[in-house]
């Protein structure tokens, strides 16, 4: 093994020559010389993490049940685990920890130390790389526990560590395991230098020891294919040419380390290999490293307080738990394996979560934002393979699980038929579409596809009025009898794709739209039925997964304003996307699918307001509620109406005047307090009457979906711009003019030219997906890297839909969708009801259940009843500036 080509680093323009693989620093002189390191005053990553165990211990130790396994990866020391283990030992029974590291004697000295120690825990060490020995622990069905502390996670690109994560709950992991990960947090870059390059120097020997553990490892394989004598690979005078160097880069947030050779350096290949380094390298040539060209041995990445929950979208985990230090310098991240989740596709969107912004550290898209850098970003228009057996899996997790099946007739809510309806109801639709993009005949029995074609939502006032829907039958059909047909048109919907990805995509835009419609339907309906299910009484409820919601945070969110100076031609709707014009030509590369009432696309004047930057938290309806009860504050309402349906009176709440003393938040996971768990900083989930009131006690209003959509594009895309921009003008300036100015120097008209488009700077911590399952506090410490201005922190997508004051009335020029006509129509106020009291409101954003195609096609359009009290929607406040 020897010195490598390595072209670039992620997300850094600067091209690197030369790379070592970082696995080489940890011989046994090096893991001697860490462990040292670690002891040192600079080195805060260690003390942190120990301060963490020391005040959060019994937390941790909570979260770790009886009779499982802990299982560490890269032990080393074991110096911060031994706090861990004690705890385990004092409050736990039947614990079995595996400790994973490469190098056979530490990991043996540690243990046997620990062993004698620790009488209540079983020892095992396991000695080799962690793909090599998690398999060996994947067949127990023991609940298992993995420790990656420290900060290794740091050394994988966030893409890498992803994956990684992926993959080893994939082939590791029961569901509900846990994994117990340590991340380095943001921080001044000069306390983050001063770790990695300490006053006495052992960092420097640390990373310079790479060189003769790489001259060992390739004379000793030399050594075995001759025994001719031979001269070093890389000899002592070779090693003291070079030194160590380091640099952290603040927009990225990434430390990188170095050898720089400080003059001409040549290495030679040992005789006896030159014909395997031939055949792996290309060429046998000797290595000439000129003055100043630098090898590059690892990167560090430090993560914003949003990082935890990124991974946990792009890893398909679900995050339980942080703990901080005191200085929040450091976390520890519990992430547990769900039943179900519905991450983002790495193939198909770039992730990263080392910044907010995920196109702005792979490409310079902006520079031009042509059409093929947009369609680079977004995703394919028809769903793949995996994507529909990931669907599927929440939609069974959903219906099989989270329901028991004695349940599946119960109707929690009276304006929905019971959950079996929607067992069928979803492979009839689909069943229905596929037919006719194929057009073939429908999947046995047919009648199956006239019982379960169209649910029912009556009118509030008067459920008598309601759109044509099916006639249900005398009798349901038997669960499984549904299930069967279930199964045979999601064999149809796979033989389908296969084709179409045989063919390259070569259907036409009709075919494309009747199965992406298929997906797209059943992805709304998982969103129906677990509003439903949280109607469900808690205990007959199946958790999907385990989860713990912390105690009430000390920090309340900060909310701030965005000022918007409006202005002309404001573009909504979707682009390019005329169902008919389009029908059976081919459906064009890289297009944009989208549901009838997005088309088409129009534009609309707003005049200057100003919006909050995150919704109204329960914390804060419980004291509107509050108000309305002392006569503060003359409602139209009774208390009884402005409750939410999300709430549930806990069992220590006591009633007064109407008002329990203490709520608890309705999940499938639990029902958290607001009053004293972080439940208090969720978004609230109320109906649009209810938000209405709460916005007319504070004297604001609620946005239209102009201003909504408009501050939540142009937030997003100046938040993004900023941090790409290499302008050093002034920071404090209203966002609309700032993003002007940005976008002037970039050639983009933001108001006009774009759409879509703006789809791409959508934050990717956004709580979307099943990242939990559960709604979750705005983060409000973001770092900014090298933004350029001083933005507040904002949060418009994920969580809950966002209530708007718009009627959801068409967009001028609306022709119903001829695949399914009564899509949107159905539900539209007549044109004379247009300015006076409209029934269905339109909604935005997305929730913590919104699949993400969904959820990051900002041009959705969702909409409901104004007293519609289920629907995972939320509200901010907006006013006049």
């Amino acid at each position: 093994m020897g010195l490598t080509t390595f072209k670039s680093l992620p997300g850094n323009d600067t091209v690197v020559t030369r790379a070592l693989p970082t696995v080489l620093l940890y011989d046994e002189v090096g893991l001697d010389l860490f462990d040292r390191i670690t002891y040192l005053p600079e080195y805060y990553l260690t003390n942190s993490e120990i301060d963490i165990f020391k005040l959060h211990g019994q937390e941790i130790v909570a979260e770790i049940p009886n009779d499982s396994d802990v299982i560490e990866l890269g032990c080393g020391s074991l110096r911060k685990t031994e706090l861990l283990l004690d705890a385990l030992n004092k409050h736990r029974t039947g614990i079995t920890y595996y400790a994973i590291d490469v190098m056979p004697r530490p990991l043996r000295e540690s243990m046997s130390k620990l062993a004698a120690r620790f009488s209540n825990i079983s020892f095992c060490a396991m000695c080799g790389t962690y793909e090599e020995s998690l398999p060996r622990l994947s067949k127990s069905t023991r609940p298992k526990t993995i420790l990656w502390l420290g900060s290794s996670i740091g050394n994988y690109h966030s893409t890498e560590a992803a994956q990684f994560l992926a993959k080893i709950s994939k082939t590791s992991l029961n569901v509900n395991d846990a994994i117990l990960i340590g991340m380095d947090k943001q921080k001044q870059p000069s306390i983050i230098m001063d770790a990695y390059h300490d006053s006495q120097g052992i960092t420097d020997k640390f990373e310079l020891n790479i060189l003769p553990h790489t001259n060992r490892i390739v004379m000793e394989y030399a050594a075995q294919q001759s025994d001719e004598a031979r001269n070093s690979f890389i000899d002592q005078e070779t090693i003291e040419k070079f030194k160590y160097v380091g640099f952290y880069d603040e927009a990225i947030g990434r430390h990188d380390s170095y050898l720089e050779a400080c003059e001409d350096v040549v290495i030679r290949w040992p005789r006896s290999i030159a014909a395997q380094v031939k055949e792996i390298c290309g060429s046998d040539d000797d290595i000439v490293i000129k003055r100043g060209e630098r090898v590059y041995i690892e990167s560090s990445y430090k993560y914003s307080d949003s990082a935890a929950d990124v991974l946990a979208l792009v890893s398909g985990l679900t995050l339980s738990r942080t703990w901080t230090d005191p200085r929040e310098y450091h976390m520890l991240s519990l992430f547990r394996k769900p039943q179900t989740t519905m991450p983002l596709m790495p193939q198909t969107v770039p992730i990263s979560f080392d910044k907010w912004y995920i196109p702005m550290q792979r490409t310079r898209a902006l520079r031009t934002l042509s059409s093929s850098a947009v369609s680079a970003e977004q995703f394919p228009t028809i769903p793949s393979i995996n994507e529909w057996k990931g669907m599927w899996k929440t939609w069974d997790t959903l219906t099989l699980q989270i329901i028991p099946r004695n349940k599946l007739l119960n109707r929690p809510i009276d304006l929905r038929h019971p959950f079996i309806f929607y067992l069928g109801h979803i492979p009839a639709f689909a069943d229905i579409h596929m037919s006719a993009a194929e057009s073939t005949p429908l999947t046995e029995p047919a009648a199956f596809a006239e019982w379960f074609e169209r649910g029912i939502d009556p009118n509030l006032e008067d459920p008598s009025i309601c759109h044509s829907h099916s006639e249900i039958p005398d009798e349901w059909p038997a669960v499984d009898e549904i299930l069967a047909y279930r199964d045979r048109v999601r064999s149809r919907v796979v033989s389908w794709l296969e084709s179409y990805f045989a063919a390259n995509g070569r259907v036409s835009a009709d075919e494309a739209r009747h199965v992406w419609m298929a997906f797209e339907h059943e992805a709304m309906h998982i969103e129906t039925l677990l509003y439903m299910v949280l109607q469900m009484e808690p205990t007959e409820i199946c958790s999907p997964a385990v989860v713990s919601v912390p105690p009430a945070p000390l920090a309340k969110p900060v909310r701030s304003w965005l000022r918007y100076a409006g202005g002309e031609g404001i573009q909504l709707g979707l682009l390019d996307d005329d169902e008919s014009s389009l029908g059976a030509s081919p459906l064009p590369a890289g297009h944009v699918l989208g549901w009838d009432n997005e088309s088409p696309a129009m534009s609309v004047d707003i005049k200057p307001f100003k919006i909050q930057t995150q919704p109204i938290t329960n914390g804060e309806y419980y004291a509107f509620l509050q108000s309305v009860i002392n006569k503060d504050f003359e409602s139209d309402r009774s208390v009884g109406d402005l409750l939410p349906r999300s709430w549930i009176v806990l069992e220590s709440g006591q009633n007064l005047q109407g008002l329990a003393n203490d709520y608890g938040v309705r999940t499938v996971v639990g029902t958290p307090s607001i009053v004293s768990t972080e439940a208090s900083v969720w978004p609230v989930v109320v109906s649009q009457v209810q938000a209405e009131a709460y916005a007319k006690w504070q004297g604001k209003r609620l946005p239209t979906e102009a201003e909504w959509t408009h501050a939540a594009r142009t937030y997003h895309l100046t938040r993004a711009l900023a941090n790409d921009s290499q302008s050093s003008s002034a920071a404090d300036k209203p966002v609309e003019g700032l993003l002007k100015e940005l976008a002037t120097a970039q050639n983009i008209n933001p108001t006009k030219q774009l759409c879509q488009p703006y789809d791409l700077f959508i934050p990717h911590d956004a709580n979307i997906g099943l990242s939990h399952w559960h709604p979750a506090p705005i983060p409000t410490n973001q770092s900014t890297g090298s933004c350029i201005v001083s933005l507040p922190e904002a949060a418009f997508i994920g969580n809950a839909w966002e209530w708007t004051s718009t009627p959801f009335h068409p967009f001028d020029g609306f022709e119903p969708s001829h695949m399914y006509p009564g899509y949107s129509a159905d539900f539209f106020d007549s044109p004379e009801m247009y300015k006076s009291d409209s029934c269905h409101y339109t909604i935005k954003g997305g929730s913590y259940i919104t699949h993400p195609r969904m959820a990051l096609r900002q041009t959705f359009r969702n909409w409901y009843q104004r007293g519609y009290p289920y629907m995972l929607a939320t509200f901010r406040l907006c006013a006049d500036d």
